[in-house]
Parts: C-alpha cells; sequence; structure tokens
C-alpha cells in the first residue's frame, strides 16, 4: 500500500517538472543563434507568446 502511494506520488512529480520544463523550452528557442532541431507540434502548442 505505502509502496504503491509513494510510486503514485514520484510519477505525479516527475510529470509535473517534465511538462514545465517543455513549457520552458518551448518559449526560450532560438534557431538563429543556437541550432535547435525542430520541436514536436505538442510542444510548441505549450508557447505563451
Amino acid at each position: 500500500m505505502l509502496k504503491n502511494k509513494i510510486k503514485e506520488i514520484t510519477c505525479r512529480l516527475i510529470r509535473s517538472r517534465a511538462e514545465k520544463t517543455a513549457i520552458k523550452n518551448a518559449n526560450s528557442v532560438c534557431d538563429w543563434w543556437f541550432y535547435q532541431p525542430e520541436q514536436p507540434k505538442s510542444v510548441k502548442k505549450l508557447r505563451k507568446f
């Protein structure tokens, strides 16, 4: 029981961090100065500008 709860909380934290990192990355892309491969469409939807 405790093991499942810890696993659930850990997965939730990892998912949250991954989403925040993707949002930050989507908002700070610069193809002109630094080469960066094209982002997936799902990440482009996270842009805030």
